[in-house]
């Protein structure tokens, strides 16, 4: 690649600007896209395409400033003159806002995947692929668990050395995967003997189906060109033409009624050593960042803490400067504070939070969740060892035993095990229980407050769904502390008792 182009691409090891990609299938052809993660290899890539004679692409008003501009200009590999291809131009091209969307979208990481690309010589339609996979959402996330802007299901993440922790997930992480992606390609294109075509449909349907597909047309006597393979699942036999579609459209983007999102041609990113776990949304407080700006650049960390193994932090290059060892000790938080827990069903936010010493909003907060729906099987992460420490130091959470109550009558109340519950209190099998006296049922919530429901004076128009949404609980949980059914009418005046955060 020119350094005329790219100018200061090859960068100090410490900057790095980065540019993602997603499901370059427009919305309304999403289909395609989800089930393409529900089979083999996990994740797909497409091959740099050179232009053939009467496509050169229109000059980017300065390719010294524009980086898509500049990426365009270099694309080598042919697009096939193939119906397959026009039919995904056609369809890309009715979506030109779409695809403004997904430029944009890359803005932050697409220099270091151009680096990435450049240093392997690979090609850099390459690009392009996040577009297809994931529209270069971070977050992105198929039926088969395939993760990030590259799509790796879990298996060909660890083989690929993407590790995954209670706190981070390497298949989201923006330079980690990218650099996985590139190593699989870099396989890929030796075992194709360069064949792009081929090389594309593999990153798609797996290696072990292209060979046998070549196989089968081989003993046929078939051609064994991509084009002429048939025994493939119709998703990876519309796979590259979908991102030869992008790379026509992409080098004559004015042709196409569509203007990619200018990308400064220079590093946007620096990197920051995390030697310890650290909260990052103190270090968002602390340094002025935003919250969801410092995710967006890490989507690796899916907590607000990012563990105790030794990390990358991405920040914006001209913030580097703040992020010095003092903040980074400042915003130090212990990673072993906290465990895993899995819901399960009965299970809510609420009574989770009562049970480990901790609150709906702490959760939610920790876990990067906006939602406090509980689904079973879903894992988060709470606090450990609080309940024994506040037993130690006098601030447990009590109930006071009421006439004819029961030590089983105690833990359905507070939904904690009866086990436990006997393991806190250090009681026998058959305690007896007196009115008045003090059961230990759990932690104080962090802060001081015990965390008791409060009152809501209900207001007009209020139901039990939107007063669940505003106080990050429940329907059920709502209906459990006010004794009343899930269809129960709301009446203006009437008080109801919500979980306190």
């Amino acid at each position: 690649m020119s350094s005329r182009l790219l100018r200061g691409l090859l960068l100090p090891v410490t900057v790095l600007l980065l540019h993602g990609c997603a499901g370059l299938v427009p919305p309304a052809d999403r289909q395609g896209a989800d089930e393409r993660g529900s089979s083999q290899p996990g994740f797909s890539t497409l091959p740099a395409i050179s232009r053939q004679d009467g496509d050169e692409p229109q000059q980017a008003t300065d390719h010294e400033h524009d980086l898509w501009g500049a990426v365009a200009n270099r694309f080598t590999l042919p697009v096939p003159d193939n119906a397959r291809v026009d039919a995904e131009i056609r369809r890309y091209a009715r979506h030109p806002e779409y695809l403004r969307e997904v430029s944009e979208r890359a803005e932050p990481y697409l220099y270091m995947i151009v680096e990435k690309l450049e240093a392997a010589n690979l090609p850099l339609e390459l690009t392009l692929l996040p577009i297809v996979e994931s529209a270069y959402l971070p977050q992105a996330l198929s039926s088969s668990s395939a993760a990030g802007i590259w799509q790796f299901i879990p298996s060909t993440g660890t083989y690929f050395g993407l590790d995954r922790d209670a706190f981070y997930d390497g298949r989201r992480d923006i330079e980690a995967s990218t650099d996985a992606a590139v190593t699989y390609f870099s396989q890929l294109r030796g075992m194709f003997d360069d064949d792009w075509p081929t090389v594309i449909a593999a990153y798609n349907g797996g290696q072990g189906t292209l060979l046998n597909a070549i196989r089968q047309n081989e003993q046929r006597g078939q051609a064994t060109d991509f084009w002429s393979l048939k025994q493939i699942r119709k998703e990876t036999q519309n796979y590259p033409a979908r991102l030869f579609a992008l790379v026509k459209i992409f080098s004559q983007p004015e042709k196409y009624g569509f203007t990619p999102h200018a990308i400064e041609n220079q590093p946007a990113l620096a990197q920051v050593e995390l030697e310890r776990s650290v909260s990052l949304v103190k270090l968002a407080d602390m340094t002025g960042m935003g919250h969801d700006e410092l995710y967006r650049l890490n989507p690796g960390f899916g907590r607000s803490i990012t563990g105790d193994t030794p990390r990358q932090l991405l920040v914006p290059r001209e913030a580097r400067g703040r992020f010095d060892v003092d903040t980074l000790n400042s915003a130090a938080t212990a990673a072993e504070d906290w465990q895993r827990y899995t819901f399960v069903r009965g299970d809510s936010f609420y009574r989770v939070a009562q049970r480990y010493g901790s609150s709906v909003d702490e959760l939610l907060a920790i876990n990067r969740r906006q939602s406090a729906v509980a689904r079973p099987g879903q894992e988060i992460l709470v606090p450990t060892g609080r309940v024994d420490r506040a037993i130690a130091s006098g601030n447990a959470r009590t109930h006071t035993v009421q006439p004819g109550e029961s030590l089983w009558a105690i833990s359905r109340q507070h939904d904690v095990k009866l086990a436990e519950l006997r393991r806190m209190n250090a009681y026998g099998d058959n305690p007896v229980l007196r009115p008045g006296d003090k059961v230990i049922v759990g932690a104080k919530v962090a802060g001081g407050s015990d965390d008791a429901p409060s009152k809501y004076v209900v207001q007009a128009g209020d139901t039990l769904w939107q007063l669940a949404q505003r106080f990050s609980t429940t329907v059920a949980e709502l209906t459990t502390l006010n004794r009343i059914g899930p269809d129960a009418a709301l009446k203006p005046g009437q008080e109801l008792l919500v979980a306190s955060n």
